[in-house]
Parts: structure tokens; C-alpha cells; sequence
């Protein structure tokens, strides 16, 4: 079936065997998709990007320059370009499960193993034509929703992507509409990102209360550390922000996590009121990642809280390598 011909549609070609290629080119002039540009090697897709609102790329995972799995990331966090939410279809040869794996988990919407046919190669253009997946957003990952891959604390949640592909072929008109839907969807990303960061603490701050009472130092030690590591992510993004609030519990976090890793002998009534205060400021984020409106007036008071609670039991800093045997000299863990 023969389409109409759009020439407002943008194309980036970036197969590395010549023969697809050209059948390649051959399917998308079917659909009525002749705007392509062949790019060679990442550099020249990466002007290509800077330069246009680009709606499809269709890239082999061994084209010359920076690594595939890092240009697409660089692309879906809005690092590279001016669309993060392009379509792209990833060509590979001599695939193993975990290789498509990582190649999906890089954020493409969709991989072929090479070789195909031109039915194949059709089938691949028209879908992507069609209807995308629900984009998630975590600190690490954006791109489209895969089912069975850790998206940490994601919670299912995902969000419809901007397709600029198929809003062209519908017929909306002029760059600008196209700028909006872009900056709409960049806008909805970081919600997502926001809310899906801010879950992931919560919970991780509701394991380390477990596993304290459970009294299991191992699993303690890496959940702590783990909080830790999330807590600085938050802090350093909304640093200077209209979400300074939520800087400063994170770095309240930061605080009470080092405290209660590196707690001193004989304090376990207190390593108690830690546990408990550090649940109350996991529920305080989860609530701010919600865009709870009462969150932001109650967190100086949460901050000042753990700036006492540090200085009631005298912590002057974490002594390395000393969090494990902290925890069971509290008298919290036992040995």
C-alpha cells in the first residue's frame, strides 16, 4: 500500500550494512517517508539531532563512534538533541538475549536482529508508526516501560511520551506545536523522575527500619548505604531549585544515615528515636514527591530535628569501616 508523501517527517538513517540500508530507504518511501538523512557515524546523527526536531532514528547498534547503549541514554535524558523522545529502532547482528537486553535497557523503543527481510523491515516502520509504549523516568533509566527489568521503586507508574512521528503523520502543523508537545513531555519526565526518586527513598528508608528491628546488620548495612547514595543524588538535582525543600531533607538524610551507620556504644534507646525519625522523613518525601503542598512548611523543622538528635548524641562523623560493629555495640543488633 502506497501513503501519501510527507516530507515534513524527519528521518535519520544510521544502518552500517549497506544492503538494509537501502531497504530501509525502500520501506519508508512505501509509507510515504522520504525526508531522510544517512548518518555514517554518532557524530554526524548527533548534529543531525542538535540540528532538527528529529522523529525517527533507526540505528545500528555498531555504528561507528560514541558506544550505542550511551548515545541513546544521552538522547532519552535530553543530553543529545532537541527531541529526547524520538523513535528509534536499534538494528543488531548476531543477537543473544542479554544483548537485546542491554539494548532495550538502553531506551530504544524497539530492536531488530539483523538479518531481515523487507516484510520485516516494513513491519518495523509501520509499527513504529503507530502507538508507543509508556515512558518511565528514574535517575538512571528513561525510556519506554519494560516489563520484567528492574525500573527501581518505578511502581508501574509511566507516562505517554510525546510522538512526533505520529502526531505529524495526524497532521499537526508547524514547529512550534511540536516545540510545545516536546516541552510538555520534558516537563512530565521530570515529575516522573521527581516522583519515582522520591518513592525509591521512602521505601528504602521503611527497609532499613525493618531490618533494624529485625535486628540484621548485613541487610542494615547495604539498605543504609544504598538510602545514602540516593539521598546526595536528590540533594545535589534540587540544590538551587524550586525544590530547595526537598534538598534539604535529603540532606537531612545524608546526615541521619551517617549518624545511625557509625551510632555510638550503649545508645540503643536512641538508635530507637533514629529508626523512628527516619521513617517519619521517608514519609515526608514520599509526600513531597506527590506535590503534597504541606510537605515544604514542615521540612526545616524535620532538618532541625536530625541537626539536634546528631548533636545530642555527639556524632562528629562516620569512622571507616566501623558501621557493622557500630550497629551491634548499640546493643540494637545483636551479635
Amino acid at each position: 500500500m502506497e501513503h501519501p508523501v510527507r516530507s515534513d517527517v524527519r528521518i535519520a538513517l544510521c544502518e552500517t550494512h549497506p544492503a538494509l540500508r537501502s531497504g530501509f530507504q525502500t520501506a519508508l518511501y512505501r509509507r510515504g517517508l522520504r525526508n531522510i538523512e544517512v548518518c555514517k557515524d554518532s557524530g554526524a546523527l548527533i548534529g543531525l539531532l542538535q540540528a532538527e526536531i528529529v522523529d525517527l532514528v533507526i540505528c545500528a547498534t555498531d555504528l561507528p563512534g560514541l558506544d550505542f547503549y550511551d548515545l541513546i541514554q544521552q538522547i532519552r535524558h535530553g543530553a543529545i538533541g532537541r527531541n529526547p523522545f524520538t523513535l528509534v529502532l536499534a538494528t543488531m547482528g548476531e543477537a543473544t538475549l542479554d544483548g537485546i537486553r542491554h539494548i532495550m535497557n538502553a531506551g530504544v523503543d524497539r530492536v531488530a536482529v539483523k538479518p531481515m527481510s523487507m516484510a520485516d523491515m516494513t513491519t518495523c516502520v509501520n509499527a513504529l508508526a503507530n502507538a508507543r509504549k509508556p515512558f518511565v523516568a528514574t535517575d538512571s533509566y528513561v525510556g519506554p516501560s519494560r516489563r520484567g527489568i528492574a525500573r527501581v521503586e518505578a511502581g508501574g507508574e509511566g507516562m505517554n511520551a510525546p510522538n512526533t512521528l505520529q502526531a505529524k503523520l495526524a497532521g499537526m502543523p508547524g514547529e512550534a506545536r511540536l516545540e510545545a508537545l516536546i516541552g510538555r513531555g520534558r516537563a512530565a519526565v521530570g515529575t516522573l523522575r521527581l516522583q519515582t526518586s522520591c518513592l525509591a527513598i521512602a521505601r528504602s528508608a521503611h527497609r532499613v527500619a525493618v531490618h533494624f528491628r529485625r535486628r540484621l546488620p548485613g541487610q542494615i548495612g547495604k539498605e543504609l548505604a544504598r538510602l545514602r547514595t540516593m539521598s546526595e543524588g536528590l540533594e545535589l538535582r534540587y540544590r538551587d531549585t524550586g525544590h530547595g525543600y526537598l534538598a534539604e531533607i535529603a540532606g537531612s538524610l545524608v546526615l541521619l544515615t551517617g549518624v545511625m551507620a557509625d551510632f555510638p556504644p550503649g545508645q540503643a534507646r536512641l538508635l530507637g528515636v533514629a529508626v523512628e525519625l527516619l521513617e517519619k522523613m521517608g514519609e515526608a518525601v514520599r509526600l513531597a514527591g506527590l506535590g503534597d503542598p504541606h510537605v515544604a512548611g514542615t521540612v526545616r523543622s524535620i532538618a532541625a530535628s536530625v541537626e539536634g538528635f546528631a548533636k545530642t548524641i555527639e556524632w562528629r562523623g562516620p569512622a571507616p569501616g566501623s558501621s557493622e560493629s557500630s550497629l551491634r555495640s548499640s546493643g540494637l543488633v545483636s551479635h
